[in-house]
């Protein structure tokens, strides 16, 4: 009877974890939002390893100039070339002309187009790991991962919602 107690409790016990967990991190990478700053689900590998595919940055609107937007920045950039209209490097340096040269830290050579300053959509300030998985599960039709990470919250919510129910004691005798 002992070890049935002591698994229900670790199950529990691991049931809030995980919601714990996903609650917390659901709420940094969206509570930002109240100041304006927008969250986005890197898509790519460009910025790893301190930035990967599937962490969702969190962009802060910035205004553009060296002394703003000192290099070493992170910034979001429109770019219509790409998929998601976006991408997220690291400022090298500004040119003359106020132009500016980005590099993906993943990237031995810098970006190969200067970067106007109207492009700049904002600049990161907040990095949330893993939260935006299930995007990439989903655009990968990694339909199979989404099931586990949906069969484990539903898991977890009936665990930790489950009333407990008393046993009735064994009749004396």
């Amino acid at each position: 009877m002992r070890i049935v107690t002591i698994a229900g409790a670790a199950v529990r016990f691991l049931a809030v974890v995980h919601l714990s967990v996903l609650t917390s991190l659901l709420l940094w990478s969206h509570a930002p939002a109240l100041v304006g700053w927008q969250p986005r689900v890197v898509l790519s590998g460009s910025m790893a390893p301190g930035i990967r595919a599937g962490d969702v940055s969190v962009i802060a609107p910035v205004s553009v100039g060296p002394s703003t937007l000192p290099p070493g920045s992170v910034v979001l950039v429109r770019d219509a070339t790409k998929s998601s209209g976006y991408y997220l490097h690291r400022l090298v340096r500004y040119e003359e002309n106020g132009n500016l040269i980005t590099r993906g830290d993943a990237n031995r050579n810098e970006d190969s187009d200067p970067v106007d300053p109207q492009a700049i959509k904002g600049q990161l300030r907040l990095v949330v790991p893993l939260v935006g998985r299930p995007v990439l599960w989903m655009a990968g039709h990694d339909y199979l991962a989404l099931l586990a990470l949906a069969a484990a919250t539903w898991g977890s919510l009936a665990v930790v919602l489950a009333r407990r129910r008393g046993v009735p004691a064994p009749p004396a005798g």
